[in-house]
C-alpha cells in the first residue's frame, strides 16, 4: 500500500512538471521589456530618423503576430499630442521592435499646425500590457518610456565655440611665424649693404660709398682681429704664468670633458667673430663684382 502511494506521488510530480513545460509559454506576464534605445530618461535623443528601439526577451515577428499588436504602441509629444508612427519587427534580431515616427503623415496638432519632431523636448512611449510575443505571452503590465530629444542650439553654439577656438589658435601660430620670418628679414637687412641704395640716399657716387664701406668693414675686421689677439695674448699669459705644484697637461681638454656643466661662452664668441668676418668677406667680393659691372657697362 506504502509502495503504491509513492509510486502515485511520483507520477503526479512529473505530470506536474511536464504540464509546467507545456504551458510556460502560455502564462501571461512572461513577456518582459528588457532594454530601450534611447534609453529612459536619457537625453539627446536623435531628431533625423526618430525612432525608438525596443528589446524584449521573446521571439516577435510579424509572420506570427499579424495585426495581434496594432494599438499597443503610443508615442506623445510633451503637448499631449499622439504622433503617427510605423512599428517594425526585427526579422534578424530576437524579440527587437522599432518604433519610428511617421514623417509622411500630415496630422495637425491641437493648434492646427504639422507635427513635427522638436530639439530639447521630451517625448513618451507608452507601451500596452496587452502585447503579444510569437507564443502568446503578453507584457502583463503597461509600460512607459520617456525621454529628450537632443538640444540642436546648443550643440550648435559647442560647434561653434570649438570653430572659434580652433580659428583662434590657427591665427595665433600665423602671427608667430610671421614674426619670426620679419625678425630673420630684419636680421638679414642689417648684414645687407646696397651700395645703390646708400648713394642714392647720400647723393655720392657709387664708387665713394663703396669705399666708404669697404673702410668701415676693414675696420671692424681689423677690431676684432684686435680683440681676438688680445685674448689670445691673455690666454698665452695665463699658461704662462703656471705657480708652484702646478703642472701642464699634454693635451688641452675643455671643461665638459671634465665632467662639468659650465659654459665660458668663448667659443661661441670664436664661431660668431668667425662667420661676421667671412660674412665682411663675402659681402666686399660681391660689391666689387657689381662695381666692376655698372662700369664695364657705361
Amino acid at each position: 500500500m506504502k509502495r503504491t502511494g509513492r509510486i502515485l506521488a511520483i507520477i503526479a510530480v512529473v505530470i506536474m512538471i511536464a504540464s509546467s513545460f507545456c504551458f510556460a509559454d502560455g502564462v501571461e506576464g512572461g513577456l518582459k521589456l528588457e532594454d530601450t534605445y534611447p534609453k529612459a530618461d536619457s537625453t539627446g535623443a536623435a531628431i533625423e530618423n526618430f525612432d525608438v528601439k525596443l528589446y524584449f526577451n521573446n521571439e516577435m515577428t510579424e509572420a506570427i503576430l499579424g495585426d495581434d499588436n496594432d494599438g499597443c504602441f503610443q508615442l506623445i509629444d510633451a503637448d499631449g499630442n499622439v504622433l503617427p508612427i510605423i512599428v517594425l519587427y526585427s526579422p534578424k534580431e530576437t524579440g527587437v521592435v522599432m518604433v519610428l515616427f511617421d514623417s509622411n503623415k500630415e496630422n495637425l496638432d491641437k493648434d492646427g499646425k504639422k507635427i513635427t519632431i522638436k530639439g530639447d523636448t521630451e517625448y513618451t512611449l507608452k507601451i500596452a500590457g496587452t502585447l503579444k510575443d510569437d507564443a502568446g505571452n503578453t507584457l502583463g503590465s503597461d509600460q512607459v518610456v520617456k525621454f529628450t530629444t537632443i538640444n540642436q542650439r546648443r550643440n550648435s553654439l559647442v560647434s561653434m565655440a570649438l570653430m572659434l577656438v580652433l580659428y583662434a589658435g590657427i591665427i595665433g601660430f600665423s602671427v608667430r611665424s610671421a614674426k619670426k620670418n620679419a625678425e630673420k628679414d630684419d636680421n638679414n637687412k642689417e648684414t645687407r649693404f646696397n651700395p645703390y641704395k646708400e648713394a642714392k640716399r647720400t647723393g655720392k657716387s657709387v664708387a665713394e660709398v663703396m669705399e666708404k664701406e669697404y673702410k668701415r668693414q676693414a675696420k671692424e675686421a681689423a677690431k676684432a682681429e684686435k680683440a681676438a689677439e688680445a685674448e689670445e695674448e691673455a690666454e698665452e699669459e695665463i699658461d704662462d704664468y703656471i705657480e708652484e705644484g702646478h703642472y701642464r697637461v699634454k693635451r688641452v681638454r675643455t671643461v665638459a670633458s671634465g665632467g662639468s656643466t659650465f659654459i665660458t661662452g668663448r667659443k661661441a664668441e670664436a664661431e660668431a667673430r668667425r662667420e661676421r668676418e667671412e660674412r665682411i668677406a663675402r659681402s666686399q667680393a660681391k660689391n666689387k663684382k657689381k662695381v666692376k659691372g655698372k662700369g664695364k657697362k657705361k
